[in-house]
């Protein structure tokens, strides 16, 4: 598993937050990343204004930040669900919106097979290992990063990237 660091810059999200178990989360994730970008509008950032998102030859796409403040397979957590604006654009007046600090993050690109097979639960221990034996500490809660739609996805297709804001 290649876990690698990436500097993100500081972004301006529209945002939808709920409490969700695993069950919820899955019923909901999908129409929350919609209603995030119907939301954003002509102002979300896509995967060309994110450099650092890019996957090779892919063309560009939106990019959905999920963010987890515990483990939903354990009970309810708050989860929130973001798309980035484009810089320097400002967020529609009637979409909830939040600044996001630039940060350092440790990430490792996930594949369909991965979650499938159900061991994404490794992937975040991976990377937090990672992290504790590079002289590195856990910044913020972890999130995942999506471009790709998981359903439409064969099964060695990158499907997002989890990522530990650290410090």
């Amino acid at each position: 598993m290649d876990i690698l660091l990436r500097d993100v810059p500081e972004q301006v999200v529209v945002t939808e937050q709920r409490m969700v178990d695993q069950a919820a989360l899955e019923a909901w994730l999908p129409g929350a990343m919609s209603r995030v970008l119907k939301a954003a509008g002509d102002a979300a950032a896509g995967t060309v204004q994110q450099p650092y998102l890019e996957r090779g030859q892919a063309p560009d796409e939106p990019v959905f930040i999920v963010i987890y403040e515990g483990n939903p397979n354990e009970g309810e957590t708050a989860v929130e669900v973001c798309t980035p604006l484009r810089a320097g654009v400002r967020a529609p007046a009637d979409a909830a919106s939040r600044t996001i600090p630039g940060h350092r993050e440790a990430y490792v690109r996930v594949t369909k097979n991965t979650v499938v097979s159900g061991r994404l639960g490794d992937v975040y221990v991976a990377v937090e290992r990672w992290v504790g034996s590079n002289a590195l500490e856990v910044a913020a809660a972890p999130r995942e990063t999506y471009w790709t739609d998981f359903h439409a996805a064969d099964g060695h297709d990158v499907v997002f990237d989890v990522a530990y804001p650290v410090r």
